[in-house]
């Protein structure tokens, strides 16, 4: 068993017509659905990693707090992982992305956004609709 690795997830969303959509990637392999997450670098913050993994996987800029909504922790290949996730109020979307070429974006609606999602994330997202303040 490894050291506990660090990363940082976004949750990106944005408000439609009275509705919150949330943004999902693909999976570098195309296989299925994410929310953007990467390591956290030597020396940096998780909130900026979270933005900066946001616009590298997803193409996606916009306001993102100060503090985690939250953290989960999973296993992968025998390493424990501990993820803060962050919100995104997207204020921008790219039509090019350095990760453009092997991931798609889509907006969705939170019930099928979540339904995507590792179990890990799905609560975050269902309780994205009582965080976001719906003011356009």
């Amino acid at each position: 068993m490894g050291r506990v690795r660090h990363q940082a997830a976004v949750i990106p969303y944005r408000i439609r017509k009275a509705q919150v959509e949330v943004a999902l990637v693909t999976t570098s392999r195309g296989k299925g659905w994410i929310v953007p997450k990467g390591s956290i670098d030597d020396g940096e913050r998780s909130r900026d990693a979270a933005i900066r993994e946001a616009e590298e996987e997803a193409g996606l800029q916009g306001r993102v707090p100060r503090k985690p909504l939250g953290r989960y922790r999973h296993w992968k290949n025998r390493d424990p992982y501990r993820v803060d996730v962050y919100l995104m109020r997207v204020t921008r979307v790219l039509e090019h992305w350095m990760e453009d070429k092997i991931r798609r974006r889509r907006w969705m609606p939170i019930p099928d956004a979540a339904a995507r999602l590792r179990e890990e994330l799905q609560q975050f997202v269902h309780d994205l609709e009582g965080v976001v303040e719906m003011d356009s």
